[in-house]
């Protein structure tokens, strides 16, 4: 489809930059390389010393506190990463089952 020539200049001007910035990248890498190889035997060198191993677990300070059903916390806040549709959606199933069960409630009496 991109047969134009304003998209083969383009294309051009995007490679002739992509080899501008190459060595820049390059060196970004590497250097980040480096970094990482510098942890590891830093790393090995502390495993060595205290004779622990890096694989044990981390303790977990806080449980997630959210219901599954509602998606609210034990506040009945909603979490801040919930969006407002879903939010809308949550209150609106609940506000379902609330309803549901105070129907079937009453037909027992």
């Amino acid at each position: 489809m991109a047969k134009s020539l304003r998209s083969k200049f383009k294309r051009r001007v995007r490679a002739i930059a992509r080899t501008k910035k190459e060595p820049k990248t390059a060196a970004l890498l590497q250097k980040a390389i480096d970094k990482r190889d510098e942890y590891e035997k830093q790393d090995a060198e502390k495993t060595k010393t205290d004779g622990t191993a890096n694989e044990e677990k981390m303790e977990v300070t806080s449980q997630a506190t959210i219901n599954t059903k509602t998606l609210k916390k034990k506040d009945g806040s909603f979490p801040a990463w919930l969006s407002g549709t879903q939010k809308k959606k949550a209150a609106k199933k609940s506000k379902a089952i609330k309803k549901a069960k105070n129907k079937s409630g009453k037909n027992f009496l």
